[in-house]
């Protein structure tokens, strides 16, 4: 199984999707809320606890996407 990298705004992270930071390993999204008078999104990841990163709601984001999701869409694929 691959995977499929796509961009979307920090606003459009889901729960249980894996972040792929500039640097460092692969990171999946624990918690989303967005916060604030002047909104921020709050995004907590899995492996470091308690730490809070804070994006603009319309940051570009890349996540990783299995293969498997968007081959079973397509007409005429076998499962």
């Amino acid at each position: 199984m691959g995977y499929l990298v796509r961009t979307v705004t920090a606003l459009d992270l889901r729960l249980g999707d894996v972040r792929i930071p500039d640097h460092g390993p692969h990171r999946r999204v624990t918690l989303h809320r967005v916060q604030g008078a002047h909104p921020v999104v709050a995004v907590q990841f899995a492996g470091i606890p308690g730490a809070t990163s804070y994006y603009p709601p319309n940051l570009p984001l890349l996540i990783e996407d299995p293969t498997d999701k968007t081959v079973s869409a397509l007409p005429g694929s076998r499962s």
